[in-house]
């Protein structure tokens, strides 16, 4: 025999075969979408981090350089 006696993709089999085919880059990219939000907020915390310390540093430094 050279064609099995059941076809393995039918009406009945080919939407369950399309979802589980389909999951695992469902999932991927659900994935990447979070953790390239996380990067963002990430890169916006540490943007305002550094003017605030930008800001500090100004601050603190300003008045020894006036004694100088």
């Amino acid at each position: 025999m050279r064609y099995p006696l059941v076809p393995l993709v039918n009406d009945l089999t080919f939407p369950l075969l399309l979802f589980w085919f389909c999951l695992p880059f469902g999932l991927l990219l659900i994935l990447l979408i979070i953790w390239l939000h996380l990067l963002l907020k990430e890169g916006k915390f540490y943007g305002q981090m550094d003017k605030c310390f930008c800001i500090k540093a100004l601050s603190i430094s300003f008045p020894f350089t006036a004694l100088c």
